[in-house]
């Protein structure tokens, strides 16, 4: 048997071990959430066959983002008019190359794509990653560049994001009507609920208290200034409609819980669609249902985002307008 004072010596470096993991684990999940590694797109839509413009633009409130303009493919259904225009947003720690598998199939039906780069990610400027919270400045910004190119005049358009860029979607298009079609894949319901489930996920038991160690070295640090409760697309969802919505959502997705698709999908007014995929994770859509889930994404846009849907939008944004001017009767 060990002397005492060795399995004392024992105790303390296993304490001091452990401590020195959660604290360095609290500081390198604050930074790196909010100074990500930049990472350059190795693939382009070349990838799949389609030709594509290298752009640049500034978001709402002015960050230059890059990012690829793809034209429509010409089909013998639209002619030279596309159906519509789809912004594909990426997720956190990476850059528009990881929403390319995504965007092939909206190309196939002849819909015009733009893909880009969220502030301080790929090649795009801006030194801080925000989670959520500016990034939909970043989304406003490429709706904006859609709408001021003489090709796209009165095309309607849509956005589909993952992860951090689902987020930014619904929180975009809950303030800017231009928007007229939303779908995400492992979109968050809150960023406090987010940071909590991450953490549960790297550190287990200890997950609460890296949690809150994060959100308190981040906002000593500044690195955060703002509260995570700030990020709550579960609070805007609802001013989506009459605009649809699609969830799509990995139900072994450790990174983000299944619970926030559901909860995000009950806040949500009609038309709305919620579809979980039982094998998948956050990332990582499993191989039985990846061509599928991708095609769903097609077909919604197929169906909800199109002139003529534009129109019945619009007549019934114009329509509730009228009513919420009326007088009300006593």
């Amino acid at each position: 048997m060990l002397p005492l004072w060795i399995l004392w010596v024992l105790l303390g470096a296993g304490v001091a071990a452990a401590a020195t993991w959660l604290v360095g684990g609290s500081v390198a999940l604050a930074y790196f959430s909010t100074h990500p590694p930049r990472r350059r797109p190795k693939q382009t839509p070349a990838a799949f066959g389609a030709a594509f413009e290298d752009v640049r633009f500034p978001s709402a409130d002015g960050v230059m983002l890059s990012g690829w303009y793809v034209p429509a493919r010409k089909t013998e259904q639209e002619g030279d008019r596309p159906p519509g225009a789809v912004i594909l947003c990426h997720g956190m720690m990476a850059n528009r190359a990881e929403v390319l598998p995504w965007a092939a199939p909206l190309w196939e039906r002849g819909y015009a794509l733009l893909m880009f780069d969220f502030r301080a990610l790929g090649e795009s400027g801006g030194d801080r990653c925000t989670a959520g919270y500016s990034e939909p400045q970043d989304l406003r910004g490429a709706v904006d560049y859609l709408a001021s190119r003489p090709d796209m005049a009165d095309v309607p358009i849509g956005v589909f994001g993952f992860s951090m860029g689902g987020v930014a979607a619904i929180l975009a298009a809950a303030d800017d009507p231009r928007i007229q079609a939303v779908a995400t894949h492992g979109a968050f319901a809150t960023l406090d609920r987010a940071l909590a489930q991450r953490c549960r996920h790297h550190f287990w038991l200890f997950g609460p208290v890296v949690a809150w160690a994060t959100r308190t070295v981040s906002q000593k640090a500044r690195w955060f200034t703002m509260s995570p409760s700030a990020v709550a697309p579960i609070n805007a969802i609802s001013r989506l409609t009459p605009r649809p919505l699609l969830l799509l959502h990995g139900g072994r997705d450790p990174i983000v819980h299944p619970a926030d698709a559901r909860d995000l999908h009950d806040a949500a007014a009609h038309p709305k669609h919620l579809v979980i995929l039982p094998r998948s994770g956050h990332k990582r859509i499993h191989a039985t249902v990846r061509d599928q889930a991708r095609e769903q994404l097609a077909r919604f846009f197929c169906e909800n985002l199109n002139a003529t849907r534009l129109a019945a939008i619009t007549d019934g944004n114009q329509r509730r307008h009228r009513r919420d001017d009326e007088p009300v009767k006593n």
